[in-house]
Parts: C-alpha cells; structure tokens; sequence
C-alpha cells in the first residue's frame, strides 16, 4: 500500500478490523473490542472529536450536578442502576476536588511579611517623619508612670542606637534616620511625662527623683548584661567575630582537654561549636539588613528576600526531640531509631534537616503553610474516602449491602462536600472582588457562605436517612459516630500530609 493510500485510509472506516481482521459490522470488532476510528487522523477531526466529546461529557456534568444538590439522589439512582445519564462516582470526585482546590489556591491569599524601609530627615512636613512621630506618641501613652517612659525610652533608644552603629560612620546621610528617630523617641518621652505631671500633680523633685531612680535601675540592668556578652548584643561586624572567636577558642580548649573516651562530652561541646558559629552568621545578618534598610530609601521589601539575600535571621534555631537535652544535629547529633537499618536512618534525618530549614522558610512566608495544606486537603480527602467507606460497611452490616455499594455512597457525598466548598470559593473570590466597590455585597456574600457551611453537616445527614432508610433516631446515631470517628481520621491525615509536604517543599 502506498504512503498516500495509507493516509486516505484513516479518513474512511475499513470494512475489516485492523487489529484481527474480522470482517466488521459496526464502531467495534464484535471479535476483539477494537474501534473502528483510527486516533491517527487529521488535525480538524480530531478536534471535532475532542469538542463532541467535550459537550457530551459536559451534559452529564450538569444532570450530575443538578441532581447531587438533592441529598442522596445520585447515590440512590446510580445504585439502583441509573448509571449512563452520571458521571462516574470516582471521576467526579476527583475532578470536582482538583478544581476545588485549584482555585483555592487562587483565591487565598496570605502576604508575606513585608519590610518598609524609609529615610527620615529633619523636614516637619515630611510624611515619613509625621508618622514616626505619631507611632512613637502611641508607644509612651501606654506608660502610666515615669519608670515605665524611662524604660520605654531606653529600649527604643538602644534599639536605634544598634541600628545606626551597625552603619559605617563613612555614610553619614545613612545614619541620619536613625539619629532623627531617637530625637522623635525623647521628644515623646519627654512629652508623656509632662501628661504625667499633670495628671499627677507632681513636682519637679519628685519627678527628678523618679527619673534617676530609674535611670539606676536601667543602668544597673545594662552591666549585668555587659558581664555575659551575648552574640545577639553585638552592635558590629568587628564584634560579632570578636566574640565569635572568644567562646569557639574556649569551646575548642575544652573539646581539646577531654579524652578521647568521652564521646558524649565531645559531641556536646561540637555541638555548642556549631551552634556559636550559627549564632554569628545569624547576627551578621541582622546587622547586614540593618544596614541595608537605612541605605536603600523608600522601598516595600519581603522578609523572605532579606533572608534568602543576606541569611537567616531567626537566631533561635535549636531543635530538640523527644525530650532531649542537646540539640538535634544532622551528623553530631541524629535521631537514631535502633531497630531500623542505617540508610534508614539517614533518609529520617535528612527529612529532620528539610523541615527545619523549610520551617524557617515559612516564618518570613506564611502563604507556604497555607499553600501546602491547602495541598494537603484533596490528598486526604481522596485516601480517606475508602475508609469512609469502611465505616459506612461497620454501621450497616446488616444491611446486606457490599462494600462497593458504601463506597459510591462515599464518593458523591465528598463530591458533593467538593462542590460546597467550591462555592464557597467563588463567592470569596467575588466578595474580593466586588465588596471594596460595593460594601454592601459584603454581608450578601458572608450570608450566604454562613449558610454553605451550616447546610453541608445537615445536607449528609439528610443523605444518610435517604439512601439507607432507618429511622431518624438510628440514622442520626450512627451519623453522629461515624462523622465523629471520620472527622478524627481527616484531621490527622491532613496535618500529617502538611507536615510531609513541608518537610518536602
């Protein structure tokens, strides 16, 4: 046969079948079940072919539909053998749950923390400035007596202070801000103690007194911390490897006087090595964002950049499981499960060290968590239908009803659950839309969502009463313990998946 022979030949149907050769008498081989139609033909067919099959599949969707919002019908048609005008028990569900939460992750939004970085100068009319000024009034009006403004005024001040040591003296412009915001700290302090002497009715000795009484204290407070260096004191770069090297040439003449047969004291103190050297990158950092918001003007910036750019800045990073003393460490320090082989082990460890840093991750991005249980939903829902299924077997084992039975009932009524929140979703997605243009769709919206979540309990009982037909007393019963038992199972299937998703982010 010749090659245009060949293509002609997908155009018209063969008298016999192209697989066995039996002589053909319809769209299918009466002898091995093969289509007439050939999936290799022209471009234009076979998007005719899609478009039919399209809108066929379409009409069973709505008759679905249209029939799922009454409790219980689809279930009790497709079992007593109504089955060609639905669609499947399983395919619906599981297109109903894709595009349930594919827009949901389209609808929820949860921002990032976002950074403002602002340059103040010396201008009263400067917007920037004005707002300084009014957060740090609100800050001090909180004081009730002059001890409380001193030792609000010192936090902030020291604060400031950190701020702008952290910058090279050689920027002076950058700088700047920081030393306005201090002049704004003292001009509202020094404006709510004098709302204090008023309202007081204090003196100037008395207020005098109260301030150096404070001062002392705040002073004494501040040499005491002096005492015992802290990493997350250092006010510089040149201090942080100051005392970077300070504790880790003390750790390591340490390390260096156990014996070898002191594992456990070793592996603390190599611990303790690592977690200071962490601490130091940890502050470096901060002071590296520090310096770069003051020198970069007026921007919006998200916590996550500044993290992915200059380091993490969560300096408390310890991990401790089951109870331990010491901290979790991948190589010093793993979880070690004694019955399982060591490349066992090793992949548990790894997860630890994924999920570690990915919890951090989610710190500076809480639309992460949102995203991955938002993922984590569907999953649950598709492996606890049979389970659902099984439960529903339990409560009626005398009602002579197979298992496969239970299971259809199960998958239209989490396809109908699928369908509610779906609509829940769009109506979210509408009140974004339309309630900051008209406010009023705002409570229309949040009615009728109120009135989604209050129906989908009492719309599955509803369905339970109809298909199995007990009585309302027995129904509600074993409705009630069922939900109970089956509502335990999802909620620790999806924060389990959660977790599995995070650690696999």
């Amino acid at each position: 046969m010749s090659s245009s022979t060949g293509h002609a030949s997908h155009d018209v149907h063969p008298t016999h079948c192209e697989n066995c050769g039996a002589a053909l008498q319809g769209h299918y081989c009466h002898d091995c079940g093969q289509s007439v139609v050939n999936p290799i033909r022209h471009a234009a067919h076979a998007m005719e072919e899609v478009f039919e099959a399209f809108w066929h599949l379409d009409g069973r969707i709505f008759r679905t539909l249209r029939d799922l919002v009454s409790p219980g019908r689809v279930a009790i048609n497709y079992l007593s053998g109504q089955r060609a005008k639905y669609v499947a028990p399983l395919r619906l569900f599981v297109v109903l749950s894709v595009l349930t939460f594919f827009v949901a992750q389209l609808v929820i939004h949860v921002e990032s923390q976002d950074t403002t970085v602002e340059l103040l100068d010396e201008g009263v009319g400067n917007p920037g400035r004005t707002q300084n000024v009014n957060r740090e009034n609100k800050r001090f009006a909180t004081a009730t007596t002059i001890e409380q403004v001193e030792r609000i005024r010192a936090t902030q001040l020291a604060e400031l202070a950190e701020g702008r040591d952290a910058v090279s003296t050689m920027l002076p412009h950058v700088r700047k801000p920081f030393e306005v915001a201090m002049v704004d700290v003292n001009t509202a302090a020094d404006k709510r103690i004098q709302q204090l002497v008023k309202t007081q009715d204090l003196t100037a000795n008395e207020v005098e007194k109260e301030k150096a009484a404070a001062r002392k204290e705040i002073e004494a407070e501040r040499s005491e911390t002096k005492s015992t260096p802290e990493m997350d004191k250092a006010k510089t770069l040149a201090e942080v490897e100051t005392l970077r090297d300070e504790q880790v040439r003390k750790q390591q003449a340490e390390l260096a006087a156990l014996k070898p047969t002191q594992t456990a004291e070793r592996r603390r103190l190599q611990v303790e090595i690592r977690e200071t050297n962490e601490a130091a990158g940890c502050r470096a950092a901060q002071l590296q964002i520090a310096a770069a918001r003051g020198s970069e003007g007026m921007r919006t910036r998200k916590a996550a950049a500044e993290a992915r750019i200059y380091g993490e800045t969560n300096c408390d990073g310890r991990l401790t499981l089951f109870g331990s003393d010491e901290p979790w460490d991948e190589e010093l320090n793993p979880l070690v499960v004694s019955w399982v082989p060591d490349f066992v082990n090793k992949w548990i460890n790894r997860q630890i060290a994924h999920g570690k840093d990915n919890v951090a991750r989610l710190q500076h991005d809480p639309g992460l968590f949102v995203k991955a249980m938002l993922g984590a939903v569907p999953s649950a829902l598709f492996l606890l239908v049979p389970v659902f299924a099984l439960l529903l077997k339990l409560a009626y084992v005398g009602s002579k009803r197979l298992y496969l039975e239970h299971l259809v009932v199960a998958l239209y009524s989490h396809a109908y659950l699928c369908l509610a929140i779906l609509t829940f979703f769009l109506l979210m997605a509408l009140d974004n839309a339309i309630t900051p243009k008209w406010a009023g769709f705002g409570w229309i919206t949040g009615t009728l969502e109120f009135l989604i979540w209050m129906w989908m309990p009492i719309y599955l009982w509803i369905m339970q009463k109809r298909v199995y037909g007990n009585g309302w007393l027995l129904t509600s019963l074993r409705y009630f313990v069922i939900g109970n038992l089956y509502f335990v199972l999802l909620g620790f299937a999806v924060v389990f998946i959660t977790i599995a998703s995070i650690v696999r982010m």
